[in-house]
């Protein structure tokens, strides 16, 4: 199972979670973002993670994205949709060129609810996100059997990423 660990914000924490087994470090370039950082801070973490991991920058939009393109592995946005370096994110179904696609059940308020029955036809690039956190990643994954996961706030604590939380996501994900 795919893990991505998203709105990684300092150096050290992409370290401790390439460390403990994310597949991906999402950084968040989104302005609105609580979690947003700069593309300095966006390439020490790049340089941190050494090829560990690989570095998806989230915008809402594509052009959130482009200063941080050349940093980063991956751009997820909802109209990245030109290229196999792209994760399209979004409520619909999934059209055009892309790498993966991010179903967001919250759009980013971190609340589980469930997905659309056509998911299932794009398990095999489906990254879920929208709610989940260790106590139920388990059982999301077990219905809708997608590629991969994603998290933010669900392994965070008072608004910071939890590093037992984040292991705990990882482990349960991947077992």
């Amino acid at each position: 199972m795919f893990v991505k660990i998203c709105g990684i914000k300092t150096p050290e924490m992409a370290d401790a979670v390439c460390e403990l087994g994310a597949d991906a470090i999402g950084i968040v370039a989104h302005k609105k973002s609580k979690r947003c950082i700069t593309v300095d801070d966006a390439k020490a973490i790049k340089e941190k993670i050494d090829g560990r991991c690989p570095l998806v920058v989230v915008g809402v939009e594509l052009y959130e994205c482009l200063p941080y393109a050349n940093v980063a592995d991956y751009v997820q946005a909802d109209d990245a949709n030109s290229s196999d370096k792209h994760i399209l994110s979004g409520m619909t179904e999934p059209t055009g060129v892309y790498k993966y696609f991010l179903y967001d059940a919250s759009r980013g308020g971190g609340i589980r609810t469930d997905y659309p029955d056509w998911v299932n036809d794009y398990q095999d690039r489906l990254i879920l996100a929208g709610g989940l956190n260790p106590d139920n990643v388990s059982e999301v994954i077990s219905i809708y059997k997608p590629f991969g996961v994603d998290v933010s706030s669900g392994v965070e604590t008072d608004g910071n990423k939890d590093l037992d939380k984040i292991k705990r996501f990882i482990n349960i994900a991947k077992g």
